[in-house]
């Protein structure tokens, strides 16, 4: 089947697993022979970690148990604006129970399931999950990516150092936002944390603006979504369920954990809105069973009321030098920018230290980009790892069915990369992770490969032109050109029922996104069809020249693969902002 190339640059590449089973096995995806699992249970005991501003934060220690006599151990940490563990009124039966349930919690409780770790704690890892400052069970407020949140993720990890169960190896991990926590931890370079594993991070302003574009349809939705959260309202109905983080003291010693949040008298979700306490010491919050109480679980949410919306900041912060003192965010934040407020700032610190990063990305998530820079910038001064996937930011996506892959192998197959990474790294143990071929990509269509670099040394330049008939050629026109377009607003490039994008983030499409028909609202230039198996491999640039009758103008540019039937396949995109009047 001949194909065709629309404003093509195709992800392509291979990775062929040995089939032959050996005695010690290490490489992407599989482990054996180094490592086991030994513990059969895990304990887990909550506490608050005082920083040294005097802000308490809320952390969870589970510990492997029934397994070899061992009391000391090196810890994974997952430090979490999501909330360590959540507590669900609607299991109140389970409450009663103080045994664990089927979600790895006690009773009520349910352990942050992007955070929590059988495996880990099965092969002897610590696993410690804790809640920033202004989220969760912790007290204080925050600004969302301020360099504060490294200062007490560093203070997080000396303090699991000196406990009498840590060997003194720590390890963070985390996707997303728990990346750029455990980036900025990272930066202060305290002396116990060895490795570092982070996934699909955005690195700040130019992830929020993308192409110079604010990305308005996340930033809105999910500042909503995190507001709610850090709150510890409970609110189940809408896409997102929001439950209540569990509480850290059980303050009247009865071992239930739901009879410390207070009673919501009003029934909006929300108990911070039903009493007046501490300003009004008359009005103090109540309980279902009526007994007193310091109020530790109310009076910590109550801080999270000083949290500034991060959407609503984050709009203000028109450009990269825009002082972040001037969007409302107060006079300690003067001098601070969209530059040195974001994670990419913190960079030179992490290069320094000489850390192990292992990065994973997927192909469709928003930034993927975030993730081939770092790695590329630090591989010289830090041991590297890359992991490119063809996932969208959550890393799960269609692109696994449609090139014939495993979801389900490749998702549990991130887990199986972060035991080898902290096996060789906080364990000590020389499983080759370190010597192989750094990177591992995945081809769209074909699957797995390892390389040596990225991008690839043996990559070749190919440029293709814009030419007359809305053709993409491979030789450049000999005259120049131009085509006129009228700006189609109904165009929506959400796909399938759920309209999900890369730039929805948490929003899957179903299928692999098909823009046959969208094309129709779109100036498209497509090449003859390529009659022979063509790998395109690398990041595209596209250079083009418009001028507009709009005072401002936004681009926005897709690449496909279209099929002998005229199918259109996106293979990625980018929106940039041309400039201003």
């Amino acid at each position: 089947m001949k194909r065709h190339l629309i404003f093509l640059i195709l992800i392509s590449l291979s990775f062929a697993f040995p089939a032959a089973a050996q005695e010690k096995i290490s490489r992407p995806f599989e482990y054996s022979g180094f490592s086991k699992k030994e513990f059969k249970d895990y304990k887990k005991t909550s506490a608050y970690v005082t920083m040294s501003d005097g802000v308490k934060i809320a952390v969870d220690v589970y510990l492997p148990d029934k397994g070899p006599s061992i009391s000391k151990f090196p810890a994974a940490l997952e430090y979490t604006p999501y909330s360590r563990a959540f507590i669900n009124p609607s299991m109140k039966p389970l409450d009663k129970k103080k045994g664990k349930n089927m979600f790895g919690g006690m009773g009520a409780e349910i352990p942050n399931p992007f955070c929590f770790s059988r495996q880990l704690l099965e092969r002897g890892y610590a696993v410690v999950l804790a809640d920033v400052r202004g989220s969760g069970a912790s007290f204080g407020s925050r600004v969302d990516l301020m360099p504060r949140l490294g200062d007490d993720g560093a203070e997080l990890v000396e303090w699991i150092a000196k406990q009498p169960w840590s060997n003194g190896a720590v390890g963070m991990k985390g996707g997303s936002y728990m990346a750029i926590t455990t980036t900025l931890t990272a930066s202060r370079r305290p002396p116990h944390l060895k490795a570092i594993f982070i996934m699909v991070y955005p690195f700040g302003f130019q992830d929020m603006y993308v192409g110079g574009i604010l990305n308005q349809g996340f930033m809105s939705s999910y500042s909503d979504l995190l507001q709610t959260m850090n709150l510890n309202m409970n609110r189940v109905t809408g896409a997102f369920p929001v439950v209540p983080a569990s509480p850290v003291i059980d303050e009247d010693g009865d071992g239930e954990m739901l009879d410390e949040i207070p009673i919501d008298k009003n029934g909006d979700g929300s108990f911070l809105d039903d009493y007046k306490y501490p300003d009004d010491p008359k009005d103090p919050p109540l309980y279902e069973d009526g007994k007193p109480r310091k109020h530790i679980y109310y009076l910590a949410t109550r801080d999270h009321l000083k949290n500034p919306n991060l959407g609503e900041w984050m709009s203000k912060v028109l450009f990269i030098d825009t002082d972040a003192s001037q969007v409302g965010l107060g006079p300690q934040f003067k001098g601070f920018n969209g530059y040195s407020i974001s994670p990419i700032s913190h960079i030179p610190e992490i290069m320094k230290s000489g850390i192990p990063i292992y990065h994973v990305g997927g192909w469709m998530d928003a930034q993927p980009r975030s993730v081939t820079q770092f790695f590329a910038t630090a591989r010289k001064t830090n041991p590297s790892k890359l992991l490119m996937t063809p996932g969208y930011h959550i890393l799960m996506s269609p692109y696994y069915k449609y090139s014939g892959e495993s979801q389900d192998k490749a998702l549990s197959g991130i887990t199986t990369e972060t035991i080898r990474f902290f096996d060789r790294y906080l364990k000590g143990i020389k499983n080759g992770i370190d010597t192989e071929p750094p990177v591992t990509i995945f081809v769209i269509g074909k699957g797995w490969r390892q390389e040596n670099e990225w991008p690839l040394a043996r990559g070749v330049a190919t440029d293709f032109y814009f030419d007359s008939g809305a053709s993409l050629s491979s030789a450049a026109p000999a005259t120049t050109g131009k085509d006129s377009y009228k700006t189609d607003f109904s165009h929506n490039s959400g796909f399938g029922p759920k309209k999900g994008n890369r730039w929805l983030m948490y929003i899957v499409p179903d299928d692999v996104p098909d823009r046959s028909d969208l094309d129709k609202q779109c100036l498209t230039y497509t090449s003859a069809p390529l009659d022979k198996d063509t790998e395109v491999t690398g990041h595209p640039i596209i250079d083009f020249f418009a001028s507009s009758s709009a005072k401002n103008s936004d681009f926005f540019v897709y690449l496909e693969d279209v099929d002998a039937s005229g199918k259109a396949v996106l293979i990625t995109e980018h929106p940039f902002r041309a400039g201003f009047a």
